[in-house]
């Protein structure tokens, strides 16, 4: 076994995203000799390396990053990392009563090393570790991921998402995959806590998708103890700052872009008040070309009432393929014709993928009476070029 004299941990910083401020520290394992120092995070995940041999390592790093514990103030915690498979039987009793007079300022991190385990094996460990009065977080990684149901099934205190799992060639699936987690987070009372925060990109990434705890070289590189650059919390307070600038400047050249609809779409109305169904949706269509590809009209109930008017190659046709089509189980759908029905104006939905092009669209909606609606999706293209409404 290698020496352990030379073993010892490295702490990185997390901060909580409501203050800007360092909420605990995550300890990753390193081996120093002759200057060089390398981490041991794959040599503790890798199963073909007896148990014992990494337990050792494991508890040996552990009680040295304790030794950190009687300096954190208040409200700060260690998070550790735990393998199931090195703290079965008494050894996980072990570790409970170890953890004992710490818990507080403790946060244990699950983590799966082999592809073929899923977190409902280890559900029951998991649910010990809570039981003891223990903070447990769930590690999503490129080994492991967390699907919904096993966030349903562990009940996590913390939902860890690594940032550089998210390849940049699909970057908007996984930002979809997100907010997802982001929902099932909230709806469980979990907290999101993204690390391997590497860009201002990443950040921002994390901000938007309801992060509460952030971690990465970008906010504050590993260091040999839990003392920290206070300008790294200066650094963070600036960027939530242009983050808040940016979104606030976003959402008011949306809500001017959704009266800019409104006032179009209630001016061909004015003119229009006799046409069919099928050759209002026309000339909807046609009036905001430069904005829509995809116009029909829909009644109360949710069923579509015209045939779609759509745009092909600059000219404006029927398709009959969704007429009386019921599109009431969208999402938001009912909400959204209350919506029009109390306010007299026009809705702006949320980005969405289209069911037809598998692109991401807006829908702006409105009320031609209190029974009867315009749907005009707005055209990709538009959205690309106007960045407040992609």
């Amino acid at each position: 076994m290698m020496n352990m004299d030379k073993i010892s941990p490295k702490f990185q910083a997390i901060f909580v995203t409501g203050s800007q401020k360092v909420v605990g520290y995550e300890v990753f394992p390193y081996y120093r000799d002759e200057g060089q120092e390398y981490e041991l995070t794959s040599f503790l995940n890798n199963r073909t390396i007896p148990e014992e041999y990494r337990l050792e390592v494991d508890q040996h790093v552990r009680r040295i990053a304790f030794k950190e514990l009687s300096a954190l103030a208040p409200g700060k915690a260690i998070y550790v990392t735990i393998r199931p498979e090195l703290y079965t039987g008494t050894i996980g009793d072990s570790l409970v009563e170890e953890l004992e007079t710490v818990k507080d300022q403790v946060v244990l991190g699950i983590l799966l090393t082999d592809e073929f385990t899923s977190w409902a094996d280890h559900k029951h460990f998991t649910y010990y570790l809570q039981m003891s009065g223990l903070r447990v977080s769930m590690k999503h990684t490129s080994i492991k991921e967390i699907a919904m149901s096993d966030i349903v099934h562990v009940k996590p205190d913390i939902i860890e998402i690594d940032m550089n799992d998210i390849e940049d060639d699909v970057a908007n699936v996984h930002r979809e995959l997100l907010h997802v987690y982001s929902i099932a987070a909230s709806k469980i009372g979990a907290s999101l806590l993204f690390q391997g925060v590497e860009s201002f990109q990443q950040l921002t990434d994390a901000w938007k998708h309801g992060a509460r705890f952030v971690q990465g070289n970008f906010l504050a590189m590993k260091k040999e103890s839990t003392a920290h650059n206070q300008s790294y919390q200066a650094d963070l307070v600036k960027h939530f700052r242009s983050f808040v600038s940016f979104e606030q400047n976003r959402i008011q050249r949306l809500l001017d872009f959704t009266v800019y609809l409104d006032r179009r779409v209630s001016s061909v109305l004015e003119e229009e008040k006799t046409r069919s169904y099928d050759d209002l949706a026309l000339t909807i269509g046609k009036r905001l070309e430069d904005v829509c590809f995809r116009v029909y009209i829909v009644n109360n109930d949710g069923e579509q009432q015209s045939a779609n008017a759509v745009q092909s190659d600059g000219v404006w046709k029927l398709d009959e393929a969704n007429r009386w089509q019921n599109w009431s189980w969208r999402p938001y759908f009912l909400e959204n014709i209350i919506r029009m029905n109390v306010d007299g104006k026009g809705v702006l939905s949320v980005l969405y993928k289209d069911l037809t092009s598998n692109e991401h669209i807006r829908t702006f909606s409105y009320p031609i009476t209190t029974s009867e609606y315009v749907f005009i999706d707005i055209a990709y293209h538009y959205l690309f070029d106007h960045d407040y409404v992609h």
